[in-house]
């Protein structure tokens, strides 16, 4: 099956940098990615919620705690093309698909105790603290490390 990309627009969804009480970045590794992909919880934007009313959502639905203070929103979202193959098989599965993502990106602080995060199995296989530094092994997606580093910059953790 061939899609036409031009003529599909980019899904709204939004990522967190989460830091707990000593800096250090929560990382999520989602049940579809192999073992040395990673990124940043969130989600997709319903139709009826901004960006903020999303990421706290999905943090509270990933995460199992609504623990999450909202700190800032980065000046920039950032906008990816998915790879043909993501694209035909959302297709296939939901009759509907987009290009890519358009992120919204937030800088937020966990105030909770590190027990209190129970990730959901059906959506995240894992999750790790790592302090931003190490945060560069962790980023294997076209861009990813890129984007990444300008965002924790940006934020005042690198």
């Amino acid at each position: 099956m061939i899609i036409d990309k031009s003529r599909l627009s980019y899904r709204r969804s939004t990522i967190a940098v989460v830091v707990d009480k000593n800096n250090r970045i929560l990382l999520a590794q989602k049940q579809s990615y192999h073992d040395n992909e990673w990124e940043f919880p969130g989600g997709g934007v319903e139709e009826s919620e901004t960006d903020e009313q999303a990421i706290m959502r999905e943090l509270n639905e990933e995460l199992g705690t609504d623990k999450f203070e909202l700190i800032k929103r980065s000046r920039e979202d950032y906008q990816y093309d998915w790879p043909d193959e993501v694209i035909e098989k959302k297709f296939e599965e939901k009759r509907k698909t987009w290009r890519g993502q358009q992120r919204a990106q937030f800088f937020v602080k966990f105030t909770g105790q590190p027990e209190e995060i129970k990730f959901q199995k059906e959506e995240i296989r894992k999750t790790i603290w790592v302090t931003p530094q190490e945060s560069d092994e962790y980023f294997v997606f076209p861009n990813q490390l890129t984007v990444t580093k300008r965002l924790l910059e940006e934020f005042g953790l690198l």
